[in-house]
């Protein structure tokens, strides 16, 4: 059989083709922002700037709303919420590239598929390439629970989250929705720390009048500062890609949260499809 030896010329048609098969390259310099959330959400929100700055995306800007507990899920923030108008009026814009929100839970607030749409309609029918990231928290009075009940009840909450995210998917097969599942950043070192191997912290929750630091700041569950520095981690290498072995960056704890917040990303199968293997 005689092979016929392909030209520069088809060899340049056939990369034009592949270049347009494939999906859309991820930004290089950053994302427009738009993140609304709770108390459990936006303390790692608002550490994205930085975070995106120091990992090489330059053009990374944010915009950030709070509301607290049930308040700061998606139909709160619809329908009654103080900062609805400016949200829409972000979203007016036709700028915002990366969309996150949030929810406290199954049953709870206004989390549905339902007020998630009410945001995704809305954001698209500015800007019809809009991505949508949904963080999933973890739960609620988190030290009351033994570590074993605490990871089951992760796990089950989190098994309806993705549904939530599925449910869009298959709703808007332009665009592109995933998981930030910086929740399960909590079950980790819960797990640390039953396992006694969590020196860097006091206890689970800190004691503020005797000045200890834990994994969360109150039985509540608002987190300390060890779980945003990891959380904040999960949210730059999900939404950016970002290798963290390669990332330098001090977050001032004697523990590889870097490396907690890697088997977090690589565990979740609703995260960012990307382009390439590493």
């Amino acid at each position: 059989m005689q092979f016929i030896r392909p030209t520069r010329f088809t060899l340049l048609i056939l990369l034009l083709l592949q270049a347009l098969l494939l999906p859309a390259a991820e930004p290089t310099e950053g994302y427009k922002s738009l993140f609304i959330g709770h108390s459990f959400f936006v303390p790692m929100a608002r550490g994205m700037t930085t975070h995106a700055h120091r990992a090489g995306f330059k053009d990374h800007e944010q915009l950030v709303f709070f509301e607290g507990g049930d308040r700061g899920t998606p139909g709160y923030f619809w329908e009654n919420s103080r900062h609805s108008g400016d949200i829409k009026k972000a979203l007016q814009s036709g700028k915002i590239e990366l969309f996150g929100m949030t929810w406290t839970g199954v049953g709870r607030g206004k989390g549905t598929f339902e007020h998630f749409k009410l945001w995704v309609d809305y954001a698209i029918q500015h800007n019809p390439k809009t991505t949508f990231c949904l963080a999933m928290p973890w739960g609620r009075f988190p030290a009351r629970y033994k570590v074993d009940t605490f990871t089951q009840e992760m796990k089950k909450a989190t098994s309806d989250f993705h549904k939530i995210i599925d449910r869009l998917r298959e709703a808007y097969p332009e665009n592109e929705f995933f998981c930030i599942n910086y929740g399960q950043g909590a079950v980790e070192l819960k797990k640390l720390y039953h396992a006694g191997k969590l020196s860097a912290v006091d206890g689970q929750t800190k004691s503020r009048d005797k000045g200890t630091t834990g994994i969360f700041t109150d039985a509540l569950g608002h987190p300390d500062k060890i779980l945003i520095e990891l959380g904040q981690l999960i949210w730059l290498a999900t939404i950016y890609d970002v290798d963290l072995r390669k990332y330098e960056y001090d977050h001032g704890f004697d523990i590889t949260l870097k490396a907690i917040a890697t088997k977090v990303i690589a565990d979740d199968d609703h995260g960012r499809q990307w382009d390439r293997d590493k």
